[in-house]
């Protein structure tokens, strides 16, 4: 396990309430017509997702979100709610976002042990998978690129109240126009899962490696 960095306590507290927001969230969103044929989308089931994985005292927490599944009455194609993920990304926009914030001025398995230090866990395969998503707006806090998608996040977290899926889209900046990217088929997720399956994998083996 990497060890835990001296970083000040209110700023991985921050960033653990922020992500803690989504845990148990459902995502239901979506434009009502299919984006192939156009005709009516109906709801088809609910997929439980995971969104991060935070440490807290040693102890590993996963955060999970639900994430609403659409079938078209007409072609029968499935599409995903608007959800906060990226596609083709296993964690939440908010931890890519850290993830590549922070991987822009450190090492990947440097980066992994500062966001093990603010109570996230990600090894340094996947950091190096997120490192080139795109550039981050973030703010310095001690010394740290903090997203500022994650200070939005924090000033919800401030309030003490449930949140619900569309209004936490909107802290991460979403607009309707940018969330349509979002949707995608059943397909081209099973698609995305199967190549993360494979990168799993090799990280294991990199990961057992690297500690050998």
């Amino acid at each position: 396990m990497p060890r835990r960095l001296l970083i000040p306590p209110f700023l991985s507290d921050m960033i653990i309430s922020s992500i803690s927001l989504f845990d148990g969230v459902t995502f239901s969103q979506i434009t009502p017509h299919c984006r192939i044929c156009g005709a009516l989308l109906r709801r088809h089931d609910l997929k439980k997702k995971r969104f991060a994985t935070l440490v807290r005292d040693d102890e590993r927490q996963s955060v999970y979100v639900g994430v609403v599944r659409y079938r078209c009455l007409d072609c029968g194609r499935l599409w995903y709610a608007d959800e906060p993920f990226y596609p083709g990304t296993r964690h939440g926009i908010p931890v890519v976002d850290l993830a590549a914030a922070i991987a822009v001025r450190h090492p990947y398995h440097h980066t992994a042990r500062i966001l093990f230090g603010l109570g996230l866990v990600l090894y340094r395969g996947t950091v190096r998978n997120y490192a080139h998503i795109r550039s981050i707006d973030s703010t310095d806090m001690y010394g740290i690129p903090v997203p500022n998608r994650i200070i939005a996040l924090s000033g919800l977290a401030a309030e003490g109240r449930s949140i619900e899926g569309a209004e936490l889209l909107a802290a991460l900046g979403l607009p309707p126009a940018d969330r349509t990217s979002l949707h995608r088929t059943a397909s081209e997720e099973e698609g995305d899962e199967d190549e993360q399956k494979k990168e799993r994998v090799s990280q294991n083996k990199r990961e057992n490696s690297d500690q050998n």
